[in-house]
Order: C-alpha cells, then sequence, then structure tokens
C-alpha cells in the first residue's frame, strides 16, 4: 500500500525535529555560584530532621553534582565555555494522613556537560503535584510517575543519572473497589527536559490499566503458595499531523513502470545511471493521529516457581525512529524462575518489533526522551567497570533474544564448599536483530519511508548479532577476615550500539579480593582485564586491551577513600584514566570529592543508554534526606 504523493524535487526545507536548543542566559562565574551557595545553606544538620507542620509531616531530599573540567586533548577531553559545572535540585514533600503534596526545584543553568549534550539544561520548579489516597481511591494532579505492568505500553520514570524525567503532567486516579481489583486512569503531556510551554503543545497521553490479584481475593491460594495476577492496558497517544516530506530514488530503467505511471516531470538526476531522485510527501491526512498500543499480561508463581509474560501490540505509528513506515509493532517478554535452597534457575525471552513509542513522532531516538514506554534490557545486569563500558541498550524497534542464569551454592562444612560455603553464578545471553524482508515497494523508492516497511517471522532470529555474553563467577569466604571473587565472561558486542564500525570480541578476566581487618576497618582489591585481539575491525579508538585496577579503604560507616586506574595498555596511545576519591557518610547525608579522568563511552541502566564524553576534572557531590 501506498501513503504518499510524489510530485517532484522540491528545495529541502529545515526539519523541525532537528532539535532545539534549550539556551540558557549566559552569566558570570559568580552569578553561576550563588544558586549553588544558597543550596549549600541546605547543609545545615538542624535542618535535616522531619519537620512537623500541624498534624502533617514536611520530608526531601537534596543533591549537587558539580564539576571544574580540565581540558585534556590526549583522552579528547574538551574545552567547555564554563568550567564550574554543577546540577542541583530539590524535593520538598508535606504528608498529613492520607493527603500529600510535593515540589522540586532544579538548577541544571550550568549542567555537567553530558546532560548538556542531551540538552538537559534549565531550571526551576519541575515537579509539583497533589495527591489524596484510602483504601478506595486514590486520586493525583500535577506532574506524577506511573508504569502499567512491565512498562510495554507505558512507563513514565525518572533516572537522576541518565538525565531522563519522563514524568506526566495531568491527573492519574486509581480505584480498588475490591481487595485485589484495581483499575488506573491517567491522562497527561510528558514532560520534555525544561520545556515547559504546554500552551504550545500538540500532544498528549491518556490510558487505562486493569489488574486482578486472585490471591488477594482468595486468601486459600495464598496460603498454598499460590499466587495469580492477571492484568491489561491500553494506551493511547494523540498528536496533532503534519505533512511529511521525503526523498525517493527510482531506476527509470529497472522500475519504468511505476515511473511512467506516476507521470513525474520533475527530478533530479544522481550519481547513479538512471537513478533519479524526486521529492515525495506523505500528507497528514495519511498519519495518524491517534496511536494506540495495549497489553496483556500474566504473573503466576507456585512455591518456588514462578511464570511471567506480557504481550504488547501498536497500531501502525510512523515515526522518525522508524524511518516512518506503517508496520504494527509488538513485543513479548516472557521470563521463568525456579529457587530452593542453594539453588536457583532463571531464564528470559524477548522480542520486540517496531516498538519506540514517544509522546512526539519526530522525537530524536538517540535519546530516552519522550519515551512513553520501556522495553528492558533481559541480560545480566553488571557493576564492573570494563564490562559497564559495553552493556547491551535495548532495541525497541528491532531485537530478539534470551537469557539464562543459574545460581548454586556449595553446601557449607563440605570440602569443596568450606566453612562458609562457595557460590557460582553461571550466565548466558545472545540477542540479534530481528528478521526483515522488505516490501517489493521499498526496492522500487530506494527507502523504506511510506511504506509498510517489512514483514517478519516472530520466532526468527536475524542475521546481525547484537549481544552475547557466556560468563561465570565464584565467589567464596575463607574466613571472618578473606573474601574472593573470580570472574570470567566472553562477550560478543556489536559496535553498532554505540554508533561505530566492527564487533568487539573479548575475554573478560578478573577478581574481587576483600581484607575485613575488624569490624569498622577493611580493604577491597578489584581488578579486571578485557583482552580484545588485535584482529577484531574496531575503530583506532576501541582497539586493544584494557586493565582496570581499584583499592577501596573503609572505615565503616562513615568514610570511603578509593583509587582506581583504567589503562588501555593494548592501544597504541596506552592512555590511563586514573581517579582518585573520598567519601563521608553523616547519618543520611553523602560527600563524596574525586579527582580524575573519565573515558568517553556510555552510560546504562536497565538497557536504557546515553553517551557520555570523555571529561578530567575535580568533582563534589552531596546528597542528603530529611
Amino acid at each position: 500500500m501506498i501513503f504518499f504523493t510524489i510530485f517532484g524535487l522540491a528545495q529541502k526545507s529545515p526539519s523541525k525535529f532537528e532539535g532545539v536548543s534549550h539556551k540558557a542566559r549566559r552569566g558570570s562565574l559568580y552569578k553561576t555560584l550563588i544558586p549553588f551557595l544558597l543550596f549549600s545553606l541546605l547543609l545545615s544538620p538542624s535542618l535535616f530532621a522531619q519537620t512537623k507542620l500541624g498534624s502533617g509531616t514536611i520530608s526531601g531530599d537534596f543533591s549537587f553534582n558539580g564539576m571544574y573540567y580540565i581540558p585534556d586533548s590526549l583522552i579528547g577531553a574538551r574545552e567547555v565555555d564554563s568550567k564550574v559545572r554543577g546540577n542541583a535540585w530539590l524535593n520538598l514533600n508535606y504528608t498529613n494522613g492520607g493527603f500529600s503534596t510535593g515540589a522540586r526545584y532544579e538548577f541544571y543553568l550550568f549542567p555537567l556537560i553530558d546532560f548538556q549534550d542531551i540538552n538537559y539544561q534549565g531550571q526551576g520548579i519541575t515537579y509539583f503535584f497533589a495527591d489524596y489516597k484510602n483504601s478506595f481511591i486514590q486520586a493525583t494532579g500535577g506532574y506524577f510517575y506511573e508504569q502499567f505492568g512491565q512498562g510495554l505500553t507505558l512507563r513514565a520514570y525518572e533516572d537522576r543519572n541518565l538525565g531522563i524525567d519522563n514524568s506526566l503532567l495531568g491527573g492519574r486516579v486509581k480505584v480498588t473497589p475490591w481487595r485485589g481489583l484495581q483499575f488506573k486512569g491517567v491522562w497527561g503531556i510528558q514532560r520534555h527536559n525544561f520545556n515547559f510551554d504546554y500552551a504550545k503543545r500538540n500532544d498528549y497521553v491518556r490510558g487505562l490499566d486493569a489488574e486482578v490479584a486472585f490471591a488477594e481475593m482468595i486468601p486459600k491460594l495464598s496460603d498454598k503458595g499460590v499466587t495469580l495476577t492477571i492484568g491489561g492496558s491500553f494506551v493511547s497517544r494523540f498528536e496533532k499531523a503534519e505533512d511529511k516530506m521525503f526523498s525517493i530514488y527510482i531506476d527509470t530503467v529497472k522500475y519504468f513502470d511505476f515511473y511512467n505511471r506516476q507521470a513525474i516531470f520533475v527530478f533530479s538526476p544522481t550519481d547513479q545511471e538512471n537513478v533519479i531522485r524526486c521529492q515525495a510527501v506523505i500528507p497528514s491526512d495519511n498519519i495518524p493521529q491517534n496511536v494506540a498500543s495495549w497489553a496483556t499480561r500474566l504473573d503466576f508463581s507456585i512455591k518456588g516457581f514462578r511464570l511471567e509474560g506480557e504481550y504488547a501490540s501498536k497500531v501502525n505509528d510512523p515515526n522518525l525512529s522508524n524511518e516512518y513506515i506503517y508496520k504494527r509493532g509488538e513485543a513479548l517478554l516472557v521470563s521463568a524462575s525456579y529457587s530452593m535452597k542453594g539453588l536457583g534457575v532463571s531464564a528470559a525471552f524477548l522480542r520486540a518489533d517496531n516498538m519506540d513509542f514517544r509522546a512526539q513522532r519526530d522525537a530524536a531516538p538517540a535519546y530516552a526522551a519522550l519515551m512513553l514506554n520501556y522495553i528492558p534490557a533481559i541480560n545480566r545486569q553488571y557493576s564492573y567497570q570494563l564490562l559497564g563500558n559495553y552493556s547491551y541498550a535495548s532495541q525497541p524497534n528491532g531485537q530478539i533474544g534470551a537469557q539464562a542464569q543459574v545460581n548454586y551454592q556449595i553446601p557449607r562444612k563440605t570440602k569443596i564448599g568450606g566453612r562458609y560455603g562457595t557460590d557460582i553464578t553461571v550466565n548466558y545471553a545472545r540477542f540479534h536483530d530481528i528478521q526483515k524482508t522488505f516490501v517489493a515497494l521499498t526496492d522500487t523508492i530506494g527507502t523504506i519511508t511510506g511504506t509498510e516497511g517489512y514483514t517478519s517471522n516472530f520466532f526468527a532470529f536475524g542475521k546481525n548479532l547484537l549481544y552475547q555474553d557466556i560468563g561465570f563467577d565464584i565467589s567464596r569466604r575463607f574466613d571472618k577476615h578473606w573474601k574472593l571473587m573470580l570472574l570470567y565472561n566472553y562477550i560478543n558486542y556489536n559496535m553498532e550500539l554505540q554508533g561505530k564500525n566492527g564487533m568487539l570480541k573479548g575475554n573478560h578476566v578478573g577478581f574481587e579480593l576483600t581484607y575485613k581487618i575488624n569490624d569498622i576497618h577493611a580493604l577491597r582489591l578489584e581488578n579486571q582485564y578485557l583482552i580484545i585481539p588485535k584482529e577484531n575491525n574496531l575503530d583506532d579508538k576501541d582497539k586493544g586491551s584494557w586493565m582496570y585496577m581499584l583499592l577501596e579503604y573503609s572505615i565503616s560507616p562513615k568514610w570511603f577513600l578509593t583509587v582506581s586506574d583504567q589503562w588501555h595498555f593494548g592501544n597504541k596511545k596506552q592512555l590511563h584514566y586514573p581517579n582518585a576519591a573520598v567519601a563521608f557518610v553523616y547519618g543520611t547525608t553523602r560527600l563524596a570529592l574525586n579527582f580524575g579522568k573519565t573515558r568517553a563511552g556510555i552510560l546504562c541502566v536497565g538497557g536504557v543508554c546515553r553517551s557520555v564524553p570523555a571529561s578530567f576534572g575535580l568533582g563534589l557531590s552531596v546528597t542528603t534526606t530529611f
């Protein structure tokens, strides 16, 4: 089916979705620091305690993360216009019985450079709400966060480290008419960084969710260790449609009949013989303004066994991330686990096809801003530095894969298990793109835009491997002082996930050794190697093996001191990324100071990733709750 009209060659006009620069007012260094200093007054210990106001309570939290940047051409740390930068925010909440209200102030006028790169820049009251709930109903007005099921249709959430705040401004109602039965309804406009001119927005979101928990309705099921929950959700996004212009390329010899039938008189030649370029448009009438997504889910468990599953579907949603095709989207997430004393087994399967679902169809797909749903990464998540540099980023528009993991504890007080037992974890994960058969029209016009795109066999794996991880770790406590963990991973990582070339194939080996001097003092040594063979077809900056070493000394529960270094010893430049940090904890307040270098790469949380530029400098962070 053709959803577009060919009308000839036209002069290219600027695309409205190429990004809007939110430029903050420029001021002197002193003007930049004044708001930070005002925030620092909050560090007075007398203020950090829950405060009574009438019969209610005031609580909140505060965070500041700042850095003084130093340029370093060796690692690619660029010169920045304001060397002193920082992110700061303050939450204040008031609770009185079933009623609560609150607000957040954010100061990101001169943010850390990785936040500036994603346009998370500005200041003001960015979040406020009023909420009332009892056993029957909960009603919220203002900003709110919400998730339906696993998030395949809706997940409005925040992650401060990633610079994501996808809260909705509007209203939410939750009703629980009977125990175990709950209904949710939401309406709102999704936040987009610091662009708060909602009156000019042409988009909004509506959603319904229902869930039945039979174990809560039937106590006998719970008594037998059985839980059974079913649910379903429906989400609709509205956005006013406009004509979409794009270019097509036609081989006038190979596809003469099509060329002649369209009566194309205005075109431009290309450097390919017999191939012409002309302009086409998808009329606004052919772009759906209401895009619906629905899902159904199941959660069942009996004793040590648990099965979870959710299937979601989305109607045709031509948008920037899928190159404006009209194919239906769908996703399936299934996981199963079994646990008993000393043994745990889990497995999961995920397939996602054309499920990038955003509040605005022209939102840049490189960032998670304006993302309405969430397609998780089901592979094992690592906190180890070198593996974290190659974390798998979930691909909502095309991925299929599985993960399996076994946890086993060799019994303690045995010859193999030792006095305290030995823990072993083995895992395997593999993800591919999906199999695609492009519709015939895409070959005729040289693009998939304005067509149904492709067809795909649901359980067929594509040819391109995206990520593979085969790993195990062994952890054993020898006595009350010594503990050792050994780990190994073999990974395949498609560098296209970071917008680069090649397939990284590496062996990751390491150990973590902890020496507990006494109940207060402890030392921890971490050493990792990522061995990358020279034959890997990688960009020059990514070639060669890595080493990472960290030494931490802790004086529990207040002091933590660390020194670390990443060394790209297999690369011809042999760059070092040293870092030193000290942290102090007092009650609910944590202060940390660090100095060192950070390599360019990615930061990922649960399969959602963003780029991180190289940096060098002195950092200060303060967090507290009250």
